[in-house]
């Protein structure tokens, strides 16, 4: 799992590089049922729980699927990482009034400590005792993400968790493909 994550992270990362997604009309639901297969074995490796709440079936985004699903994987892998076991990742969608979706990433990691500075540039030493992975998860996320005309915003409680959002527009319902964007 971790080298298939590696490789599309890494394939995700040279697409943005060369503005080359492929954006298509991408239903929210089975997106991220899709991403929690994958997910809930990585969790049950680990001893947590995946709880997963994908949304209503009518929300829609215009997205390159791989990036984006990049995105939302290196959440649920920093949130598996950092969750002691037995405890509970929560992947959830919700939209706003103003058409957005916000994919939500919600751990029991303890909170990020204040000393750690900004979790999203790359190679930061946020890794603590656990030294898989190369520091680059977080920044790529921001990228795919900020690619699709939103961003990340993190909601740190500390002694219990993180919820790490991305926020994007939802597609209107007649939107297929972004102009200017490589089919």
């Amino acid at each position: 799992m971790g080298l298939r994550d590696l490789v599309d992270s890494t394939l995700s990362e040279i697409r943005l590089a060369a503005n080359q997604q492929r954006r298509e009309r991408v239903a929210v639901k089975p997106f991220l049922n899709d991403i929690a297969v994958a997910g809930r074995l990585h969790a049950e490796s680990r001893g947590l729980h995946l709880a997963v709440e994908p949304g209503d079936s009518a929300w829609a985004i215009s997205a390159d699927p791989q990036v984006l699903a990049s995105a939302v994987t290196n959440l649920l892998n920093n949130a598996f990482k950092f969750t002691p076991v037995g405890g509970r990742v929560v992947l959830r969608a919700r939209s706003t009034e103003d058409q957005r979706l916000l994919i939500e990433v919600e751990d029991e990691c303890g909170g990020i400590p204040a000393s750690v500075g900004d979790p999203f540039q790359p190679f930061g030493e946020r890794r603590g005792r656990d030294r898989t992975g190369l520091g680059l998860g977080l920044s790529i996320a921001r990228k795919a993400v900020r690619a699709h005309g939103g961003d990340i915003h993190i909601r740190n409680a500390p002694g219990k968790g993180c919820v790490f959002t991305i926020d994007v527009p939802l597609a209107s319902e007649r939107a297929t493909a972004s102009p200017g964007v490589a089919e």
